[in-house]
């Protein structure tokens, strides 16, 4: 029964280490994303204007 216990807390240790680490990953990939696309979009509407 001890066995099983640490095991389980190590599990939940090990999911609480990895949840935020593949947030920061994920948030670091969206304002990325997010960032190109406003770039792409603040080109296509000055080229607009210049047209």
């Amino acid at each position: 029964m001890l066995r099983y216990s640490v095991s389980l807390q190590t599990a939940v240790i090990s999911l609480a280490v990895s949840c935020p680490l593949l947030f920061v990953a994920a948030l670091g990939s969206a304002t990325r994303f997010l960032g190109d696309a406003g770039c792409l979009l603040y080109k296509q509407a000055t080229s607009n204007f210049k047209a």
